[in-house]
């Protein structure tokens, strides 16, 4: 098994490990390090413990430079890379370059300040860039690897909602669409927190109805506080306007994030959600935003760190709080739309989180504009044939039962990429459905091949369905001829509403 690897990669200096995915070695030469077949390679040494997430990544390849470790009380500056396959055969390649650091460290000692100064910038930009890299392989993949099942679980659970169930069938699905909501908001608060470290977080500004996005979460959170014991208490002042222009998605995560804090830490009493009107002149309205429990409360001392990363409380009174990704992302975020934001607390008595932003003031009623758009796939004259290009099976069976489910659509699924242009040439295509995890084929490519077929097929509509939700892979896509992205995990009103504008 290891001699195609070694005729691959091998040079001086190198020491090749096969290991399954148990971190077992099954082969293993020994030119560096005394590692024997059969031995755990977690156990011969502490670094190798982080093996245990990287192998469930497959088909990807990790790069560690000048690592620092000590076999027999011997110390080893080396590099490590860790090949992670589908057939249970992981390569290790350790690359003992002792000397070669060594060497490197004595010249940077022999140097003045300003040159060493330099290298050490040089170096720990370089190492940087390589953990940069690391966290975007490894948050690009467990996005990709949960985005899939969460829209097949959001959609097929809506589509249960709306068939005939009992009151307690009812409740269920309830309970799993709460879940469903929660797994998303936690990939988003992840992949939120990678696009505030590398300043990619962009805020949208468009005219949308506060009153009622305002109603939808309050909604949302008496239910769940009603399910807990818990009442619910929803305040808004009459003269807060209905429609104002700003980042809605913004608002909302930043709501989300502050009651389900509420909900998790309060266990009897209520929670309060109030909104007021600071003010409002000069075409900008500031409101005031208070979400009250009656948890556990915090201690004084604590009140800053609540909004650091993961933070976990812990004190006398046995309070042990989780704060995870929330509060962070609830910072940042109201910091960019220069509001600020506060928190009273008492031990026992509970939480005041108090924050005011600011909005700009919109007259612009759009009632019958979302009106005629709900009702606009409801009016087609004929039905559409939609190719939808996808290799998993749950995501092919949950577009076609939600398109199939509105009587407006003939759809025609294939999973491999090679099989587009057929599929076009032979069938008559409305739409295009693509996803972005074609195996052997990037979206972009599948899309030019279609373009360069000839004249008709440049104005052929095409969607991608992307598990890459990045601005600037959104961009991306539609510079190369690709009319539209869907980001994975979608609804039925967000696939519907997708595709809805291209249809003639």
């Amino acid at each position: 098994m290891l001699k195609p690897y070694l005729e691959k990669y091998h040079t001086n200096n190198f020491q090749y490990i096969l290991v399954d995915d148990s971190g077992c070695v099954l082969e293993v030469d020994n030119p560096i390090f005394p590692i024997k077949v059969n031995d755990k390679i977690q156990d011969t040494h502490p670094f190798f413990e982080v093996l245990n997430n990287l192998i469930l990544i497959k088909n990807e390849c990790f790069e560690f430079t000048c690592i620092n470790l000590e076999f027999n009380g011997k110390p080893y500056v080396v590099d490590l890379t860790f090949r992670p396959q589908n057939n249970q055969e992981n390569l290790l390649i350790i690359e003992n370059l002792t000397k070669h650091y060594n060497n490197y460290q004595l010249t940077a000692q022999t140097r003045n300040e300003s040159i060493i100064n330099s290298q050490i910038l040089v170096l720990k930009n370089e190492y940087l860039q390589e953990k940069e890299t690391f966290k975007n392989n490894f948050i690009a993949n467990f996005s990709h690897q949960l985005r899939n099942p969460i829209t097949a679980s959001i959609i097929f659970s809506d589509l249960l909602n709306n068939s005939d169930l009992t009151t307690e069938q009812k409740n269920y699905i309830n309970i799993i669409q709460s879940a469903n909501k929660d797994l998303k908001n936690r990939i988003e608060d992840i992949l939120d927190i990678s696009k505030i470290e590398s300043g990619k977080l962009i805020l949208v500004d468009k005219v949308f109805n506060l009153k009622e996005l305002l109603n939808e979460v309050a909604i949302m959170y008496e239910y769940m506080a009603n399910k807990k014991g818990i009442d619910f208490n929803f305040k808004i002042a009459e003269n807060i306007p209905e429609f104002v222009e700003g980042d809605q998605y913004r608002l909302k995560q930043i709501l989300n994030n502050l009651l389900n804090n509420a909900i998790n830490n309060t266990t009897k009493g209520s929670i309060t959600l109030d909104i007021s009107l600071n003010y409002k002149r000069a075409k900008k309205v500031n409101l005031h935003f208070e979400i009250t429990d009656t948890g556990c409360g915090i201690n004084k001392e604590h009140l800053e760190t609540i909004f650091n990363r993961f933070t976990n409380l812990e004190s006398d009174v046995k309070i042990d709080r989780g704060f995870g990704l929330g509060l962070s992302i609830v910072k940042y975020l109201i910091t960019e739309m220069d509001g600020n934001i506060k928190v009273e607390s008492e031990i026992d008595k509970g939480s005041k989180f108090i924050c005011n932003l600011s909005f700009k003031t919109s007259n612009y009623n759009q009632s019958q504009k979302e009106e005629l758009l709900n009702k606009q796939l409801l009016k087609l004259d004929r039905r559409y044939n939609v190719l939808l290009v996808e290799d998993s099976e749950l995501i092919q069976l949950t577009i076609l039962k939600t398109l199939a489910s509105t009587g407006l659509f003939y759809v025609n699924i294939i999973n491999k990429g090679e099989e587009l242009i057929p599929n076009i040439i032979d069938k008559k295509v409305d739409i295009i459905l693509l996803s972005n995890t074609i195996e052997g084929f990037s979206a972009i490519d599948l899309a030019a091949s279609v373009r360069n077929l000839s004249k008709e097929y440049k104005k052929t509509p095409i969607i991608v369905l992307s598990t890459q939700a990045y601005k600037e892979d959104i961009k991306r896509f539609k510079q190369n001829g690709i009319n539209n992205v869907i980001i994975k995990p979608f609804d039925k009103k967000n696939l519907l509403e997708g595709i809805q504008k291209y249809l003639k």
